[in-house]
């Protein structure tokens, strides 16, 4: 089953820059794929409306 949550969108202030919080409930679940500070790779998918994060190529790989 996937891990899902609703959560809301935060705009900085001082930038253009926008934030998604991960809910802790989220990242303690042993199905959380990711760990603090680990690079991930974001798509934004217009027609569908969504944000896909996937894993970020291992250091050392070709980007």
């Amino acid at each position: 089953m996937a891990l899902e949550r609703k959560v809301e969108i935060k705009q900085s202030k001082n930038a253009h820059t926008q934030y998604l919080v991960i809910p802790s409930s989220v990242v303690q679940d042993s199905q959380y794929p990711f760990k603090a500070d680990e690079e991930v790779k974001i798509t934004v998918d217009p027609e569908m409306k969504r944000i896909i994060v996937e894993r970020g190529e291992e250091r050392g790989e070709e980007k």
